[in-house]
């Protein structure tokens, strides 16, 4: 019982410092911004851009379904991927004056990873606000060398084969030197990111066609671990789903790569393990899914974690934990599951 209530202890205090975090970014106005809008089956896209902390302007994708009344809200976070030229890109279709590269890498992650379908936009012909953002050094965040990159990949521009694995070398690397710079000012990258998307969620309250009620938050990978710690955080999020990220500390050992630095909390890590979210998480409804076959998070770690999760939540919660056949993906079969889902938690 002592070592329980300790573990309690250590994880409200790394939560408190979470949430003083979050609350960080209360104060800056949004000042939405709508840069340009694309008319589509059953809803508009625009592309949009509001303020976040340091005075930074970020893009993102808006879906507005047609219809009147108030509709529910989702905040889709995009993956990881080692792709770093597309963000908002991989769950909304571009626009069609988006460049032709960015096009064709959106379209080749889309058939890749989410068996040809934008989750995005199936969620705005589904009824839902969506909003994607675009995190640190993703898409229109992203940096010259990785648009080069893409262009050289996706586009017309001509570079030999060591140059375009150069550059992304260069660009993956590059992960350490984001964290090493945002740290040296007091910020953990991932935390800015949280505030980001608690920014995200806020524009998406704000909105005359959205149910403030009714707002929830997924993501795939990368963004399954953003979109469990926007739930946790952020008090606009009333329901959240996370598909393919979950795991023990154990499993999670320095030396960190490169990738790791873009989702590392140290105080959150130090102090609690991951399915020790579950007891930020409750009250909500939130619902875990992970692929019997996914090579990054191995099924029996992943099983074990879903066990705790239901013993800090206890009996009749509305937490979900399932697994669906197959790997580190995003298919029609687990895209059916979500929509139905949300559908019934939001």
């Amino acid at each position: 019982m002592d070592y329980l209530w300790g573990m309690l202890r250590r994880i409200i205090a790394a939560a408190l410092a979470a949430l003083l975090a979050v609350a960080a970014i209360a104060g800056v106005r949004p000042h939405l911004k709508y840069l340009e809008s694309e008319q589509r089956d059953g809803y508009t896209c625009h592309l949009i851009e509001y303020n976040v902390a340091g005075g930074e302007r970020v893009q993102a994708y808006l879906l507005i379904p047609e219809g009147k009344g108030r509709h529910p809200g989702l905040v889709l976070l995009h993956d990881h991927g080692a792709r770093f030229d597309i963000g908002k890109e991989k769950l909304v279709k571009p626009l069609a004056s988006a460049p032709e590269h960015i096009q064709r890498s959106s379209e080749q992650w889309i058939r890749d990873n989410f068996d040809g379908e934008w989750f995005g936009d199936r969620l705005a012909r589904e009824g839902y606000v969506v909003i994607v953002p675009d995190m640190l050094y993703w898409g229109s965040r992203s940096t010259e060398a990785c648009r080069r990159w893409s262009r050289a990949t996706f586009g017309s521009e001509s570079l030999s084969p060591a140059e375009i694995k150069a550059l992304k070398n260069e660009v993956y690397e590059g992960q350490r030197a984001v964290y090493d710079s945002i740290a040296a000012k007091g910020i953990i990258w991932a935390e800015q990111t949280l505030w980001e998307d608690a920014q995200a969620a806020r524009v998406l309250a704000s909105l005359k066609q959205v149910d403030s009620r009714r707002i929830g938050a997924f993501g795939w990978s990368m963004g399954a671990h953003r979109a469990w710690l926007l739930t946790a955080f952020c008090d606009r999020i009333k329901a959240g789903c996370a598909l393919s990220w979950m795991t023990l500390k154990a499993l999670q050992k320095e030396p960190y790569s490169a990738s790791e630095y873009s989702m590392l909390i140290p105080r959150l890590r130090d102090k609690m393990d991951f399915p020790d979210i579950a007891t930020l998480l409750k009250p909500k409804p939130f619902y875990f899914l992970s692929g019997t076959e996914d090579k990054l998070f191995p099924a029996e770690a992943v099983a074990t974690c879903y066990t705790r999760m239901h013993q800090l939540y206890g009996p009749d919660s509305p937490l979900l934990t399932e697994f669906f056949p197959g790997p580190h993906h995003c298919g029609s079969d687990v895209q059916n599951r979500i929509v139905e889902w949300f559908a019934h938690s939001l």
